[in-house]
């Protein structure tokens, strides 16, 4: 193992070591002689719970399809059985996708697609080979509502939010929210349509109807469909790893391979666009995890510039945590201290702040006519002390 990977992993418990090192792009030979120590004293429920978190499960069988001689028998078995299931999902959701895309072309509604199937299958050669839980793609705001009705026309329902909004919450909540969340019932099907890629706008600024401008096509079942530029996605990748915290590690392993695949240019593109957009600590950030768990070559220009340290330990501290969610008010605090860190810039600050004034969920909770609206601004802290008590129950 390369000095940065010997130095980090002992801060991870025996079961992440041993997923990371599953999850690598090639091992060389003191890599596999710790898989075979770790594999004597790892705890496999807990391997294969992290594994659920990270969603590495088609690295893990990838690498033991190379090395056939690391994992016994019977945890191969699981891990295949898992990662089959991933592929007969995917033929689900590719099934939609196009249904998707054919049912907006039809009504000229402009879009692309991000993340989900199509990242599959532009890093891994496989739409089946992410653990992807849903289909984003991005529409302009002006086009939202009809490309919502479309795709409920395919038996999707709204997930979130779950009531029908009048105009002034519609208007509101494109101001404090980033997508509709929709799902089809009795399957595993998810969409997030979006009209902007990130939650405050200021945090990503990148103008929806120039990211749809930009498209490249991908191709499914012998149709082009539209997916975000190349040095696009680099930013979006890290900026949106970061802004998690990087608690899932696939979301690390995709932008190493999405830099490793890429051109020089492109990734200078991407670098360049971040620093635009005030985002070069997250880009940083993701480059310098990469490095650090994933061995990723860090490019020249931003190799030897300083980045913050409590990005990167607050991450790797995100990453070593079972749980997906800042546990209590204090977890909560630092968690909102750390997104404050991610980009100096004061309309972000603001919109951070600003955004949590309400929320549709207060709307479904205890709804109010449109002329006593102003009253959710009143009452958003006992609403917010509200939904901490049920959660507790």
């Amino acid at each position: 193992m390369i000095k940065q990977l010997e130095d980090i992993i002992p801060q991870f418990s025996n079961e992440l070591q041993l997923l990371i090192l599953l999850s690598q792009h090639d091992l060389n030979k003191a890599e596999i002689e710790k898989i075979e120590t770790l594999e004597k004293l790892v705890d496999w429920k807990l391997f294969f719970e992290l594994a659920h978190k990270h969603r590495l499960i088609s690295h893990v069988v990838k690498q033991t399809n190379q090395y056939p001689n690391i994992l016994k028998s019977e945890i191969k078995k699981q891990l295949i059985e898992k990662q089959q299931g991933l592929s007969r999902k995917a033929l689900l959701y590719s099934q939609y996708v196009l249904k998707i895309h054919e049912g907006l072309n039809q009504k000229n509604i402009p879009h692309t697609f991000f993340k989900g199937p199509l990242l599959s299958l532009e890093l891994y050669k496989d739409i089946g080979f992410r653990d992807y839980r849903d289909i984003d793609l991005l529409v302009p705001l002006s086009h939202i509502e009809n490309a919502r009705k479309i795709i409920q026309e395919f038996g999707f329902v709204m997930l979130a939010p779950k009531k029908t909004l009048s105009k002034k919450q519609k208007k509101i909540n494109y101001t404090i929210s980033h997508h509709y969340h929709l799902t089809k019932p009795n399957t595993p099907i998810e969409v997030e349509l979006h009209w902007n890629l990130a939650n405050p706008k200021t945090y990503l600024p990148l103008e929806t109807k120039k990211i749809i401008a930009d498209s490249i096509n991908i191709e499914i079942a012998k149709q082009n469909l539209p997916y975000i530029s190349k040095p696009e996605n680099i930013v979006f990748l890290a900026a949106h790893g970061a802004i998690h915290q990087w608690y899932r590690l696939f979301w690390l392993k995709d932008f190493s391979e999405i830099i490793c695949q890429s051109s020089n240019e492109d990734i200078y593109k991407a670098w360049k666009l971040s620093q635009k957009n005030r985002l070069g600590k997250t880009f940083k950030q993701a480059c310098n995890l990469s490095n650090l768990l994933y061995k990723t070559e860090i490019p020249q220009y931003i190799d030897n510039i300083g980045y913050t340290n409590s990005l990167i330990q607050g991450a790797l501290k995100s990453i070593s945590d079972k749980e997906l969610r800042q546990q209590g008010l204090g977890g909560k605090i630092k968690f909102v201290w750390y997104r404050l860190k991610l980009k100096p810039d004061i309309n972000y600050h603001i919109s951070l702040i600003f955004r949590l004034r309400t929320h549709f969920t207060d709307w479904e909770i205890f709804p109010l006519p449109n002329y006593l609206f102003f009253l959710y601004y009143i009452f958003r802290p006992f609403i917010l002390i509200y939904k901490f008590l049920n959660r507790k129950k």
